[in-house]
């Protein structure tokens, strides 16, 4: 047994990692407008998200230019949206 015949792992490397690819893939560039209108759409489009809070998000915060005061205001609208929700549901007198 005075010989080492184990190898370390990394001493084998897999022939197709080595190899250049036949053809260059075509880079995917994405704009940040693009991106964030993704995460908007699908915020939207998921049905375990509250549609309210997702319309502030995407109207307020996801945008590629937010407004100077966007935390602001996206809070000042969850917080109406809150007190909105929280409030009583009038009732209907008969009179």
């Amino acid at each position: 047994m005075g010989e080492d015949v184990t190898a370390a792992p990394h001493d084998e490397v897999a022939p197709e990692l080595i190899a250049a690819p036949d053809a260059p893939e075509a880079e995917i560039v994405e704009t940040p407008e693009a991106f964030l209108t993704g995460v908007s759409v699908a915020l939207k489009a998921s049905e375990n998200v509250d549609a309210d809070l997702a319309a502030i998000l995407t109207d307020h915060l996801l945008t590629a230019t937010p407004h100077t005061n966007a935390v602001a205001n996206a809070k000042a609208a969850i917080t109406a949206l809150a007190a909105d929700r929280a409030a009583p549901a009038e009732e209907q007198t008969d009179g």
